[in-house]
């Protein structure tokens, strides 16, 4: 029988992604696969410190070889150019003795041909700097004064031997360094000086220094201390002004200072270099040697030994992979029988071993099954007994998963709700009232995503179509910090809310006439006074009491004064608008507040209200009885604070309306209005 890959369905297609993924993360996710690599990184870590360790140490060790190199270097360059300028300026001394004064064809002496090997040109100097004679030609130069040279005002100043800063000639135009030696005649007086040319580009004494080599691209640098470099192999000038930035190690060196040091070179790459100075010339030897050449070795044995470390680990990760895999075959026998452990086949392992650790897991893991049998069928005896409870529970109540689906909900309920009951607390809100269902749903969909409690108290509308109101509580239910779902109890509160209702009502209202009493007034005066402060809208209040009113109460008896009362509290409903408040503060005592109402508009629903009192009668026992109302208008002012400012404001208007003859309309600001009696 043959299957085809399109029977297999979702089965196959899971196999196919499977035997794709599993040669890329198996071998490294595997026991066997972590210890190999775990030998190969720490043959690699031990390689790496082992090399780095002897990286460091071979620095150190090339790097003091170096230095002491650069020193003999630096001390026998330095001490050859001495050499080379002392017996220059020793030869010019030897000849300055034979001449005591700067005369005309003083030079014209056997003794100069000494100095040809030296000098390119010999120059004598007065006390004017004027050139008197010079050698080996005359032409152009005797009689040129250089009064503004340095070396000339150095030697007119100190008189001893100098070797001048380099200088192009004027005279050749050619780079030059002069040594120079004074003059005294007989009686030891300064008479002048005796200058031997030197010729940067030609003299034998910069010449030689091409020759000087450390390695392929080692140097040797000569700079005056004024900071000109006399010498580089790639200068093309032969006097070269060094930039204002210099290493640290050369502006040290041109202030005096001797030693080695770690410096950039011209071409930016790290170099050693040794600076000695040249006391005589005020000269620098600087030799470099570039740190690429000086560790070069270094690297060389350095590479050697890697190559060597990666065979070694080439030839031992073989071996090594299976010593591993014949110590970890038991672990291949615990995972198959771990899956029937799992599956239910089996409820013991039994893998023979001597392995210690192997066999502390497969203890443990026997033990950890027998407690999870134990433990499942605990569970089952508690989840019954909880269904059981739950169930049986007078309170409504509902269990949800964190997604806010219905995983149970009791019997009282169901009774509660209906049997039609939403399987989702979401779609509850279809039978909520229109004007609560969004911030219900919004906050039902809040407490799930911040997983905090939900209480809520709105109206709901049965499988009957009656509307009830509900009180819902809602808690978490976490386990280890794990948000698993939602507990709610659900009670039914519609009669407590007409109950709350009606105590409402009867606690601000008169029971008698039905208008508002002295509490619902004062509660609405300080409402309006409020606004009054914040928009400046005017609000009216009228106070008045009945006139001709306790002969009714007291000749028709109480039931008659009663009707009266309630007549009057109709005619006050049919006047008032709908945003105005009509109340009954006591007795024959009404009150009716207008808001938003302006002092002419509260007069003209006054003078209403006072007709149609007035044209009030009841027939009793063949008499028919009447009664009038005694009007006092009063509005807030800037001044007022509270309520009862205005309302004896009003009631003082309301008085005067009375002293006036009754059946009156007065404001607390007007002279009294007459109404027809």
């Amino acid at each position: 029988m043959t299957t085809t890959p399109y029977g297999g369905g979702r089965g196959y297609r899971t196999r196919r992604l499977g035997w794709l993924s599993h040669p890329l993360t198996s071998p490294l996710l595997t026991l066997r696969g972590r210890l190999l690599l775990g030998a190969g990184t720490l043959w690699a870590v031990l390689c790496v410190t082992l090399l780095t360790y002897g990286w460091q140490a071979g620095q150190l060790l090339v790097d003091e070889t170096n230095r002491q190199h650069l020193r003999y270097e630096a001390e026998l360059i330095r001490n050859s150019i001495v050499h080379q300028v002392s017996e220059r300026l020793q030869a010019l001394e030897r000849l300055a003795q034979h001449i005591p004064e700067p005369t005309d064809r003083a030079l014209a002496t056997p003794q100069v041909h000494a100095l040809v090997p030296y000098f390119e040109a010999l120059a004598l100097f007065d006390l004017e700097s004027r050139i008197t004679d010079a050698w080996p030609t005359r032409n152009g130069i005797v009689g040129a004064r250089f009064p503004d040279r340095d070396y000339a005002r150095f030697m007119h100043a100190f008189q001893q031997p100098h070797v001048s800063a380099p200088f192009v000639s004027r005279i050749s135009d050619q780079p030059m360094v002069m040594m120079l030696v004074p003059l005294h005649d007989a009686e030891r007086r300064y008479t002048g000086f005796l200058g031997g040319l030197v010729n940067i580009d030609q003299s034998r004494l910069f010449k030689g220094f091409e020759s000087l080599r450390l390695g392929e691209r080692g140097h040797v640098t000569i700079t005056t201390a004024s900071g000109q470099r006399l010498y580089h192999p790639k200068q093309r000038q032969a006097i070269v002004e060094l930039p204002d930035t210099l290493p640290p190690a050369l502006d040290r060196a041109l202030h005096g200072w001797q030693g080695e040091a770690e410096e950039t070179t011209i071409s930016g790459e790290p170099a050693l270099v040794a600076y000695r100075q040249v006391w005589p010339a005020d000269w620098i030897v600087g030799v470099h040697l570039p740190k690429a050449q000086a560790e070069a070795p270094l690297v060389a044995g350095m590479r050697r030994i890697t190559q060597l470390a990666w065979w070694a680990l080439l030839m031992v990760l073989p071996v090594v992979g299976l010593l591993i895999w014949l110590a970890l075959r038991p672990l291949t026998r615990l995972a198959r029988q771990a899956l029937e452990l799992r599956d239910g086949r089996r409820h013991r392992l039994e893998i023979p071993t001597r392995m210690p650790e192997l066999r502390r897991v497969i203890d443990t893991l026997n033990e950890t099954e027998q407690a999870r049998m134990a433990s499942l069928q605990d569970l089952t005896r508690r989840s019954a007994m909880l269904n059981a409870t739950l169930a049986a529970s007078p309170q409504g109540m509902f269990v949800t998963d964190p997604q806010g689906r219905l995983t149970f909900l009791n019997e009282a309920l169901h009774e509660t709700l209906g049997s039609s009951v939403p399987q989702t607390l979401e779609t509850w809100a279809d039978r909520i009232h229109p004007e609560e269902r969004d911030p219900v749903r919004e906050a039902w969909r809040q407490s799930l995503a911040e997983q905090q409690d939900f209480m809520r108290q709105f109206r709901f509308v049965d499988h009957e179509g009656r509307q009830r109101w509900l009180d819902i509580h809602t808690s978490t239910i976490q386990v280890e910090g794990e948000f698993i779902g939602v507990a709610g109890v659900v009670r039914d509160i519609t009669q407590h809310r007409r109950d709350d209702a009606l105590r409402r009502w009867e606690a601000e209202h008169d029971p008698l006439t039905r208008l508002l009493n002295r509490r619902g007034l004062t509660r609405r005066l300080e409402e309006a006074l409020v606004d009054w402060q914040k928009t400046g809208d005017q609000t009216a209040v009228l106070l008045f009491d009945l006139d001709h009113f306790k002969p009714i109460n007291d000749q028709g008896g109480h039931a008659l004064g009663d009707r009266m009362l309630q007549r009057v509290a109709e005619t006050m409903r049919g006047v008032a608008r709908n945003s105005d408040h009509a109340a009954r503060q006591g007795g024959d005592e009404f009150a009716v507040l207008l808001t938003g109402c302006r002092l002419d508009q509260a007069l003209t629903l006054a003078e209403v209200l006072r007709e149609r009192i007035a044209s009030l009668s009841i027939e009793h026992q063949e008499h028919r009885w009447q009664v009038t109302a005694s009007i006092g208008i009063s509005c807030f002012q800037p001044g007022d604070r509270n309520i009862d400012a205005v309302l004896a404001r009003a009631d003082a208007a309301s008085y005067r309306a009375k002293q006036s003859g009754r059946n009156r309309v007065i404001t607390d600001e007007e002279v009294p209005q007459s109404g027809t009696g």
